[in-house]
C-alpha cells in the first residue's frame, strides 16, 4: 500500500490532479501506516511520503481556488 500511495501521491503533485489522486494517497497511505504498525509491512516511509504528498497537492489545490474566487471577486479576469 506504501507504494500505491507514493505513485498516488507523486501524481496528484506532478501532474496536477489535485483531489483526483490526492485523497486516494492520503487514505491509502494512512491504510499502509496501519499494515506497518501491525507487522504486515515495511514500508512505512513510502506510505508516509504519499500521505503528506497527498495533503500538498489538495493545499495548492485549495490556494489556486481561493486566489480564483479572489480574482473574480475584486473585478473579474480582465482586472
Amino acid at each position: 500500500m506504501g507504494g500505491w500511495s507514493l505513485v498516488l501521491g507523486i501524481a496528484s503533485v506532478v501532474l496536477a490532479l489535485g483531489a483526483v489522486t490526492g485523497i486516494p494517497a492520503i487514505i491509502i497511505g494512512n491504510q499502509g501506516r496501519r499494515a506497518v504498525r501491525a507487522g504486515e509491512a515495511d514500508n512505512e516511509g513510502m506510505a508516509l511520503t504519499g500521505v503528506v504528498l497527498g495533503w500538498i497537492s489538495l493545499a495548492i489545490l485549495a490556494a489556486v481556488i481561493v486566489f480564483v474566487i479572489a480574482r473574480f471577486v475584486a473585478g473579474g479576469p480582465d482586472s
